[in-house]
């Protein structure tokens, strides 16, 4: 903290005499004893402490260690969900049967009961759970109710068509699906003017086997399969069908000269931040050395790699073969 915010002392008015703080305070939460950080400033000449607003509370990050420890919601938390759902404290309320004032309160940092913590998680990851309470919610009109229900609905059909790619895809030895970077791989490598399928497919195959081949784990958790037009990930028709059901794509059935298929479309420019340095690095130079490839190109150029060749058609790919790739 900048003690140049006080060049006087408010309390003796002395003249660079204030310094800023900086020390531990132990507070206690039902019950439970957490040491928190606190800063504060001091004047040396008349030992007057004080803190400024924007200062942090410690009761209040005391309860933010506690709900951690506990996996509770944090006010920041459950102020995030009420937005991304477009409803009012008043509207929020209404759905949960819950007082206006219990939402606002813990929203500004109030400990939830154990109770209401429970039902904020199970609304908060159930499309369906909140789609209930929508219903069932009295006293929201019918404006809201409506809208509410429409976005809850394909919320819904995601979440189960997310359960049912899972379900159906192998992911990669010894690791696991990470469906939010694969996601933003997807995006990355389709761009908004499109890519056929069979070259996004391809995209995915050299990202995910050049990166192994680089540090020994995939980008995206999944398994690849060899098919006659080359290597394709596991579950892949599910998985374009899934993003296109959380608007993150869009797949269209074109024709590109004598080349006719289906194309998919990022609806949304990739969040690189999901990608470290040597990520990126790598999946920007796969974009580099086959963007110009036709789906056709490519496929051929798949062929040549000892990773389709040596793997039976239909069979899974081994991940040991990164280590010959051509890239």
């Amino acid at each position: 903290m900048d003690s140049k915010l006080f060049d006087i002392c408010p309390n003796c008015a002395g003249e660079g005499t204030v310094q800023a703080v900086n020390t531990t305070e132990t507070r206690t939460v039902n019950k439970e004893a957490f040491e928190v950080p606190v800063t504060y400033f001091a004047c040396q000449r008349c030992g007057e402490s004080f803190q400024t607003m924007e200062m942090d509370d410690s009761l209040a990050v005391a309860r933010d260690l506690y709900r951690d420890k506990h996996g509770m919601v944090r006010p920041a938390q459950l102020t995030a969900w009420r937005k991304s759902l477009g409803l009012s404290q008043v509207e929020l309320a209404a759905v949960l049967g819950w007082g206006v004032a219990t939402v606002s309160r813990y929203e500004n940092g109030k400990l939830q009961s154990e109770a209401h913590d429970k039902a904020m998680r199970m609304a908060m990851r159930s499309p369906d759970t909140l789609l209930e309470l929508t219903r069932n919610a009295s006293t929201l009109t019918a404006m809201v109710r409506e809208r509410l229900q429409r976005e809850l609905q394909a919320r819904a059909g995601a979440a189960g068509l997310e359960r049912a790619f899972l379900a159906g895809c192998r992911s990669a030895p010894g690791e696991h699906i990470d469906l939010p970077k694969l996601a933003q791989l997807v995006l990355l490598l389709s761009d908004r003017d499109g890519v056929f399928v069979t070259k996004l497919n391809k995209l995915l195959f050299y990202s995910d086997f050049k990166v192994y081949k680089e540090r020994r784990r995939s980008l995206s958790g999944l398994s690849y399969e060899r098919l006659p037009f080359g290597p394709v990930p596991s579950n892949f028709r599910l998985l374009f069908s899934l993003l296109e059901q959380r608007g993150d794509i869009r797949q269209v059935d074109v024709r590109v000269g004598n080349a006719e298929g289906t194309q998919v479309m990022a609806l949304r420019a990739a969040d690189l931040n999901g990608f470290d340095e040597e990520e990126l690095t790598a999946v920007l130079a796969i974009k580099k050395r086959f963007g110009r490839m036709s789906a056709t190109e490519i496929s051929e150029a798949s062929h040549q790699e000892q990773a389709w060749i040596e793997t039976p058609t239909g069979a899974t790919i081994s991940y040991e073969h990164a280590a010959s790739l051509s890239v």
